[in-house]
C-alpha cells in the first residue's frame, strides 16, 4: 500500500520528526528570541544612551494631534483607475485601432473592387 499523507506510517514518522528534530531547534529559537526581548525591554534605548554619555539630558518627545489633519484631507475615489487590466484593456485597443489603420496594397485593392461592383 502507497504511503500517503494520510497514511498512518507517514503521519507517525512526521511526528517523530517534529519532536525529534525540529521542535528543539523552534524552542532554542523562542528561547533566544524571549532573551532578546526582555533585555531590550530592560534598558534605554541606543539614542537616549548617546545622549547620556555625551552629557545631555535625552529629548523628550512631544505628542502632536496628527490625526485633525488626516480627518480633514479627502481623499478622492472617481477617476481613472491605473490597474493592470485596464492597461492592458487599452493597451489591447490602441493594438486593434492601429491594426485597422496599417492596410496592406492587397487589403485596399480588394476593398476598392468589392465596393466598385457592390454599389
Amino acid at each position: 500500500m502507497a504511503k500517503g499523507l494520510r497514511s498512518k506510517s507517514a503521519r507517525r514518522f512526521r511526528a517523530i520528526k517534529r519532536e525529534t528534530v525540529y521542535g528543539p531547534v523552534e524552542d532554542a529559537r523562542v528561547h533566544r528570541l524571549s532573551e532578546r526581548l526582555k533585555k531590550d525591554a530592560q534598558g534605554p534605548k541606543t539614542s537616549e544612551l548617546e545622549a547620556i554619555a555625551r552629557g545631555e539630558e535625552p529629548m523628550q518627545v512631544e505628542k502632536t494631534q496628527d490625526t485633525e489633519m488626516v480627518d480633514d484631507k479627502k481623499i478622492s475615489t472617481s477617476g481613472r483607475k491605473d490597474a493592470n487590466h485596464a492597461k492592458h484593456k487599452m493597451a489591447k485597443e490602441d493594438r486593434k485601432k492601429k491594426n485597422k489603420e496599417k492596410l496592406t496594397k492587397r487589403e485596399l485593392k480588394k476593398k476598392s473592387t468589392f465596393f466598385r461592383f457592390h454599389k
